[in-house]
């Protein structure tokens, strides 16, 4: 052509300029729906998060006992839930178990070959193994060993351990009940009558008394006196003494569960100020700045946990682009009169030194917060996980926004169509545009032809 520019390129450079608009404006719409799209993505997994970190306060953050004991006479363990007081133990008697021994001349002392041994363990005859001498014995070759070895083996053996022991002079065959306890008591006679066993040690309960209070145990560990207590007998007191054991609320993880619910309410603030308030990179950078310096105090943390930083995500193209959607901001206001509301005790977080900034995020007062969880655990623990409690206010406030078909599901549904629609448009907008290139593709290249074959006849002129 004139120009020194084929048909193809003209058509390529029309093309290009008539689809500009409508491609700038679609990009501009799909660029908006992702970022908003994927806004909400981060804000639903943010809200997920913070449900899932409050049931975790909810559940044992403030339940957690410590517990203490004078001396070693007993040990102790407590479990979340169990009653705090102060407690005197006396130990009275150990629980021991039923210990019998018969002697023999050594442990190869050839069994005799007839007679019913008979070894109940227990009040109920039910609880009784028997053992034939003539069957046992029938070829007259065996020996105590056999013996302790056929007790310990009987499919029926109703907890009794056999073992020999060795004086030097002589054997003794040893039966001890496998429990503890007056219950466990063992009987042992040979065809009816008794054996001539000699009682090693006797089967007896353990006596204390807890508070005055009269305990009687088959077994040294006493599970079930207090709720949530577990008490291990180890010796007994003399005459006037006994132990006095402490069970107290755990301060140190009541108060760091205040401090969790605090990190968690400012996390999920800072991220809904990053969506839904216009900012700058240099904002963003200084948000996470300050995230990244109240963290470095748990550089030791679970990976996983970082994983689920609320703010790790917000990247400079998200900033401010859910600003334009009322129930975020009415969410976060929800969020922040919930937290001025006072609990259902009458208690408020400034009572605890748990007080709100200029900034809309909460500050702790350590001093005041560690001197209320000594004055008055309960009250505390009541004012976050009792009814009415404050995370009980959260769970009211996001729940509409995180359950199925909920206002995420609903914004992002909507936002996908979106895009579909987007998409569908962008497709015939292609199909349209290689339409219209192939037309312009065949008219400039008939012009071309026709062009060619003019100057092939001018030529003829010359």
């Amino acid at each position: 052509m004139i120009s020194g520019m084929g048909g193809a390129s003209f058509a390529e450079q029309l093309i290009v300029a008539e689809r500009m608009g409508k491609d700038q404006i679609f990009e501009s719409n799909m660029t908006k729906y992702e970022s908003q799209l994927d806004a909400y993505k981060i804000l639903e997994r943010s809200l997920n998060s913070m449900t899932s970190k409050l049931e975790t306060i909810n559940g044992d953050a403030f339940e957690s006992k410590t517990s203490s004991i004078s001396d070693d006479n007993a040990s102790i363990t407590v479990e979340s839930g169990a009653p705090t007081g102060n407690y005197d133990l006396h130990v009275k008697q150990l629980a021991q178990a039923h210990q019998l021994t018969k002697s023999f001349s050594s442990e190869t002392e050839i069994l005799p070959t007839t007679g019913m041994l008979s070894i109940q363990v227990g009040p109920n005859a039910a609880d009784t193994i028997e053992i034939d001498m003539a069957v046992l014995n029938a070829d007259g070759t065996k020996t105590v060993t056999d013996l302790r070895d056929a007790i310990n083996n009987h499919s029926g053996n109703p907890g009794v351990q056999a073992s020999l022991v060795r004086t030097g002079g002589q054997v003794e065959l040893m039966l001890t009940s496998k429990e503890t306890g007056e219950a466990s008591a063992i009987d042992v006679k040979m065809d009816g009558a008794d054996w001539g066993m000699t009682e090693r040690k006797a089967a007896q309960d353990a006596l204390a008394t807890l508070n005055g209070i009269d305990i009687k145990s088959s077994s040294n560990n006493l599970a079930n006196v207090i709720d949530g207590v577990s008490i291990e007998l180890n010796k007994v007191h003399a005459a006037g003494e006994s132990s006095s054991i402490k069970i107290q609320s755990d301060t140190d993880a009541s108060e760091k569960a205040i401090e969790d619910f605090v990190d968690i309410f400012n996390d999920l603030m800072d991220e809904i100020n990053k969506l839904t308030r216009s900012m700058g990179s240099e904002a963003l950078d200084d948000l996470n700045n300050e995230n990244d310096d109240s963290s470095d105090s748990n550089e030791d943390e679970d990976k996983d946990e970082e994983d689920d930083d609320f703010n790790s995500s917000i990247t400079e193209d998200q900033l401010g682009v859910l600003k334009g959607d009322s129930s975020i901001r009415m969410l976060q206001q929800g969020m922040r009169d919930a937290i001025f509301d006072a609990a259902p005790n009458g208690m408020r977080l400034s009572d605890i030194g748990v007080e709100m900034g200029r900034d809309g995020k909460l500050d702790i007062d350590q001093d005041k917060l560690s001197k209320a969880l000594k004055d008055d655990p309960d009250a505390i623990q009541a004012m976050f996980t009792g009814t009415g409690s404050y995370i009980d206010r959260f769970d009211t406030i996001i729940d509409p926004f995180t359950k199925f078909q909920g206002s995420m599901d609903l914004k992002q549904d909507n936002l996908e169509k979106q895009i579909e629609r987007v998409e569908t448009s962008m497709d015939n907008h292609d199909r349209q545009m290689e339409q219209r290139y192939q037309i312009y593709l065949a008219q400039f290249t008939a012009m071309e032809a026709t062009i060619s074959q003019l100057n092939s006849a001018s030529a003829l002129f010359y």
